[in-house]
């Protein structure tokens, strides 16, 4: 039996193509998993790292800034313009406030939960209520806000060693 040469070539180049076809189809494949171990993980551990450092700081602001306003009985205002160390102070701790409802998607109800302690412990510095001591209700604040931002950076540390 007498096979034509031009069969082989064309078999032979059709094998070449399927395997340049199906060689760049992998390694596209390839780039994108490398692309989510690398590049999203790293920016997601650098999200964590950046949210533990703003929530301690948040923690020790509000439970400094309670001291003071527990010392204070004029009206917070009042106070803060005649004091730059507690203006420096308040600054601050609404800075970092700030930079953490930057950080939380607000589509999420972990997220949300947060953000909402965290405006209510500066409702609080702002006007407390007369009938309990106002360091005592920061301090469950921050404890609560301390417990949300454990289960969302769980979840994010989760989500890097998954490599998304």
């Amino acid at each position: 039996m007498d096979i034509n040469p031009q069969w082989i070539t064309l078999v032979l180049a059709s094998n070449a193509m399927i395997a340049s076809i199906a060689g760049a189809l992998v390694n596209t494949r390839i780039a994108k998993i490398e692309f989510k171990a690398n590049v999203l993980s790293v920016n997601r551990q650098k999200w964590i790292e950046t949210m533990c450092d703003l929530v301690a700081s948040l923690s020790s602001q509000l439970l400094t800034t309670a001291a003071i306003r527990h010392t204070v009985e004029e009206p917070t205002g009042t106070v803060i313009a005649r004091d730059p160390e507690l203006f420096r102070r308040v600054e601050n701790l609404l800075r970092t406030v700030s930079k953490i409802e930057l950080m939380l998607n607000p589509l999420e109800r972990d997220h949300q939960q947060l953000r909402g302690l965290m405006s209510e412990a500066v409702n609080q510095l702002r006007s407390p209520s007369p009938d309990g001591d106002i360091e005592e209700r920061i301090d469950v604040i921050s404890r609560g806000i301390i417990q949300a931002s454990q289960a969302i950076l769980k979840r994010e540390w989760v989500r890097v060693k998954r490599g998304e």
